[in-house]
């Protein structure tokens, strides 16, 4: 395969390889909404990049492939830019925040360690926490589609009552803390939760380089309750500013390689069309058990190459790694075509049948 050589990154990588990533993110970002940081970065590690160059080039790759999918999903309604603005003015100070603990782990010798640990962990909770959700779902015999198990949950967090209830502000008026977010379903929260819920998503993302969407989306559904759909278009929203400041920032620390990222971004573009429209036909439920499952398998692959790095037989363990990630996230890909594929049929076939009866009602009353 054609390899290329990185000068910033420093590493030789093959072109094949790099495009088969970006399409794999475009298509994985549309569908779930995350960015596609928990692949990209994984995936840039996996390959031999070094830990800080992988998250600064995958932040800048979210950034490009979030505003492609964010646009789609707006057409579709996707999107509550209103939560998604008070996402973020938790989010950008926190991604100042992470970049001075990264700086703080890189003098000690400890950046790269640390956030492969930290990623393996955050991913392995998360997958395994959406795949018993989707268990128990199945189970319930009275379960609507899409109903989550954190339903009770994320009422009393939309009840909570956090001080101050009102602020002023100077030269208008005394207004109250609690806003409406009719997009998402919510009728009144603290305006505080979803703050809070920006600052953690930064942390992530200026730590690990996925763009905060991979706990963040989860956090909307499962915690704020959010429908996944609007979940899904308002993280890719909140991920376009997010990305564009964790850029900047990265870019000022010279830890991003902006030929890697070009060559990404031009399959990424081709892949996020078939993420985007699959979302209109695949069940909610199906989309949050194919993210708990690609999730966990990023942790594993990551958790492989760590101990490729301290282990004898480094090679196989970090070549088992790569085709891993790129394998499981490929089966994923062509199964996200597939149901939409189905989908789309079954839907026409509704669609005639019902223009068949109502045709036949027709000639019956004639």
């Amino acid at each position: 395969m054609l390899e290329i050589e990185f000068a910033n990154a420093g590493v030789e990588i093959s072109l094949v390889l790099l495009l088969l990533l970006g399409l794999m993110v475009g298509v994985l970002s549309g569908f779930f909404g995350v960015g596609g940081g928990f692949l990209i970065t994984g995936g840039l590690i996996v390959f031999g990049v070094p830990t800080p160059f992988a998250v600064g080039t995958g932040l800048t790759l979210i950034m490009g492939s979030s505003i492609i999918n964010t646009l789609k999903h707006r057409h579709l309604g996707h999107v509550d830019f209103k939560l998604g603005l008070i996402l973020v003015s938790g989010t950008i100070p926190a991604l100042f925040l992470a970049e001075w603990l990264i700086n703080s782990l890189e003098a000690a010798g400890l950046a790269g360690p640390v956030i492969r640990y930290v990623y393996v962990v955050v991913l392995a909770v998360l997958g395994l926490f959406i795949v018993y959700d989707f268990l128990r779902t199945r189970r319930a015999t009275v379960a609507q589609v899409g109903e989550i198990t954190t339903a009770r949950l994320a009422q009393r967090v939309q009840s909570l009552k956090i001080p101050p209830h009102s602020i002023t502000i100077p030269g208008y008026r005394r207004v109250p803390t609690y806003v409406s977010f009719p997009a998402s379903g919510i009728d009144r929260i603290s305006v505080f939760i979803p703050f809070t819920v920006g600052i953690g998503a930064g942390l992530f993302a200026g730590l690990l380089g996925a763009g905060g969407g991979t706990v963040l989306m989860p956090v909307l559904i499962f915690v704020l309750g959010i429908p996944t759909t609007i979940a899904i278009g308002t993280d890719l929203f909140q991920i376009i500013i997010t990305g564009s400041m964790g850029t900047f920032i990265k870019s000022f620390n010279n830890h991003v390689d902006p030929v890697m990222v070009v060559i990404m971004l031009s399959s990424a573009s081709l892949g996020s069309q078939l993420g985007t429209a699959a979302t209109r036909y695949v069940a909610a439920s199906r989309i949050r058990i194919l993210f708990g499952v690609t999730v966990l398998s990023g942790s594993v692959a990551v958790a492989m190459e760590q101990a490729s790095r301290a282990s004898w037989g480094g090679e196989a363990l970090s070549t088992a790694a790569s085709v891993l990630l790129l394998g499981f996230a490929g089966v994923i890909c062509i199964m996200i075509a597939v149901m939409m594929v189905v989908a789309k049929r079954g839907a026409g076939g509704k669609q005639a049948v019902g223009r068949l009866e109502t045709r036949n009602t027709h000639e019956a009353g004639d």
